[in-house]
């Protein structure tokens, strides 16, 4: 072990050391950042020495993710999960690497089977992405090159941002940079540049440009007229703190009534998308990334979000060429009380996601809601933030309260759903979830989440009429059919239920979750074929999914091959030792195959499962 903390050492010096520049003739665009093949030197020789030692192999994996070799860090964390099925930091280096190669349904397996490991950060971020509506293939060069990361003073990504000028203007969300003293911007080149004036035009709006020395950069020009709703959008930023930039699809929802008003879209937003444009299908802005919505459980974030309207943009340009104009960026923390949008508050929430500074987070807040005590959104993102600090029962009540202040707001319902579910309060988080759907009953996502959440409680009658009418809002969700399909086979309606799963593969051909439904439907109706070929599926998408495993053992044992069956059935064990199911189809394969003690040792663990399950489950 001492071995392997000393390249842990070495690693985390290798981090900081640049590494020698590349001989490639193409320019790549957004490279990965200074000193990763120092970091795989010294985690390859870690390896080297002890290659059946889990953090050793977590060390490879991870240097490989810093480095940008994001397919063979795909293939080290997997290796690493071999032997560490359980440690949360694996499925993190996995979920990273899958979401940089654009396999996005696989990444959002693997960050929320973190959040089951206990992070429950990782977990609330991977609950946030959507496969269905989001990729992080690269967009046109044009519009890659325009691109900036946003940059604290410490170098973290903080949002995101676009020039506007060639001379090196860039256009962002006030709420991105409220409050900070030094600022700066990395481009598509991985080149930095220091931010020396903003603009905060008459602060009406959500939106601040931000002046740098810069020369000669590819930029976005503003369209020439308001989008109309129902207009196709796509807002290209940095998430998470992602290195490569994600492209969110949607469509205009409502229109602004005013430069201070938003612009509602259909594009699901996460946290550091803040100050993304916001692009018309010509790759014109119509406007930039404000505010997005509380993540359901299990599906996404919501398809809505908010833009600042290209009205109030075309207002802060204006305002640029007059005096004052631009104005030394030292000035920030000095306008926390022009708008709530240039209060480091409002942004808060968001930065506790992305570095969970959580006190100075609740500190600003408060003081914000001492300025503004009736701002619903304000007591939401305290309530955000209590939450991430381990606070549940005082998250509750600003949850309470934002719900009052906001009686037209599904979001705080929302979000009591998602926090009375981690408190073991199920029957609680259903009626909130509910009064959100009765408040948004167009919205795919609350429905998805309804009957997911209906399904968890064993009510699969009553999950079915929420899937079904989420297939209606949007068809082409994978999830909605996987959903239709699991309330339908628990129910009995197994042919309905094998066409339902047979839509959410067509729907969704990389999400594991939509074949693991179709394996699940192919093994109750006895189809073991196809439900071996499914199943195989699943584990090649999401080799860390336990469901993926059981299903191909119950194939294989449909099909009497029991040697395969169990060694499936074992592998599901490992990576989730706590299935009741797992267990009585081990007992029963090892009974057949004559090992009566293995048989009986599984048997034990699944009676032991049984009498720890709740009375009705």
């Amino acid at each position: 072990m001492t071995r392997i903390h000393g390249w842990a050492a070495l690693l985390g010096l290798a981090l900081l050391v640049p590494a020698l520049a590349g001989d490639e003739d193409e320019i790549k665009l957004w490279p990965p950042r200074e000193g990763g093949k120092k970091a795989v030197m010294a985690a390859s020789q870690a390896l080297w020495w002890n290659k059946d030692n889990p953090e050793a192999r977590i060390l490879k994996a991870r240097a490989l993710d810093f480095s940008g070799r994001y397919a063979e860090a795909e293939q080290a964390a997997l290796s690493a999960l071999e032997i560490a099925p359980q440690d949360p930091s694996v499925q993190r280096i996995l979920g990273r690497s899958l979401l940089h190669q654009n396999k996005i349904a696989a990444a959002k397996t693997a960050l929320e089977r973190a959040g089951e490991l206990g992070d429950h950060l990782l977990g609330s971020l991977g609950s946030m992405l959507r496969p269905d509506r989001m990729s992080t293939a690269p967009p046109p060069p044009h519009i890659s090159r325009a691109l900036v990361q946003i940059l604290d003073e410490q170098n973290h990504v903080i949002g995101s941002g676009c020039w506007i000028t060639a001379d090196g203007v860039v256009l962002t969300a006030a709420h991105v940079v409220a409050g900070k003293r030094s600022l700066s911007v990395r481009n598509a080149l991985g080149k930095s540049f220091a931010i020396k004036k903003v603009c905060p035009g008459d602060f009406s709006a959500d939106a601040i440009l931000l002046q740098g020395n810069a020369e000669e950069q590819m930029f976005l020009r503003f369209a020439e007229a308001d989008p109309k709703e129902g207009d196709p959008l796509t807002v290209i930023g940095f998430p998470l703190a992602i290195d490569l930039p994600l492209t969110s699809r949607g469509v205009v929802r409502a229109l602004s009534t005013g430069n201070d008003h938003p612009m509602l879209t259909s594009a699901p937003m996460v946290p550091g998308q803040s100050g993304s444009p916001v692009l018309n299908a010509q790759g014109r802005i119509v406007g930039i990334a404000s505010r997005g919505s509380m993540a359901v459980r299990g599906v996404g974030a919501p398809a809505r979000s908010e833009a600042t309207p290209l009205s109030a943009l075309l207002h802060l340009q204006d305002l640029s060429l007059q005096s004052p104009g631009f104005v030394d960026v030292r000035s920030l923390p000095d306008w926390t009380d022009k708008n709530p949008s240039f209060d480091p508050a409002v942004a808060a929430a968001e930065q506790t996601v992305l570095n969970q500074d959580y006190g100075q987070a609740e500190k600003a807040i408060s003081a914000a809601i001492d300025r503004h005590p009736n701002d619903s959104g304000l007591y939401l993102r305290r309530a955000m933030v209590r939450v991430a600090w381990g606070h549940p029962s005082d998250a509750e009540a600003d949850g309470r309260l934002a719900a009052a202040y906001g009686p037209a707001s599904a979001e705080p319902r929302r979000f009591l759903c998602a926090l009375l579910l981690s408190m073991g309060r199920k029957e609680e988080a259903v009626a909130f979830l509910e009064e959100a759907y009765r408040l948004e009953p167009d919205d795919t996502g609350t429905a998805e989440g309804l009957s997911e959440l209906l399904q968890s409680m064993g009510q699969y009658e009553r999950s079915r009429r929420p899937a079904e009418e989420a297939t209606r809002l949007n068809p082409d969700s994978a999830r909605a059919w996987s959903l239709l399909a699991a309330s339908r086979l628990a129910t009995g309606r197994l042919e309905e239920a094998k066409e339902a799963a047979g839509m959410a593969t067509t729907k969704g051909p990389d999400d594991p979750r939509s074949w693991i439904q179709l394996a699940a439907c192919s093994n109750a109706s006895r189809d073991f074929a196809t439900a071996a070929m499914a199943a195989e599926k699943a584990t090649r998408l999401a080799p860390g999914d336990s469901r993926a495993w059981l299903n191909l053992a119950t194939a294989n044992t449909g099909n009497n091959q029991f040697a395969d069956a169990i060694r499936f059935a074992e592998k599901a064990s490992m990576l989730d030792p706590n299935n009741r199911a797992t267990w009585n189809l081990l007992a029963a394969l090892y009974a057949e195959l004559h090992r009566p003690e293995d048989a009986e040792k599984a048997l034990a663990r699944a009676k032991s499962l049984e009498a720890q399950t709740p009375p009705g489950r």
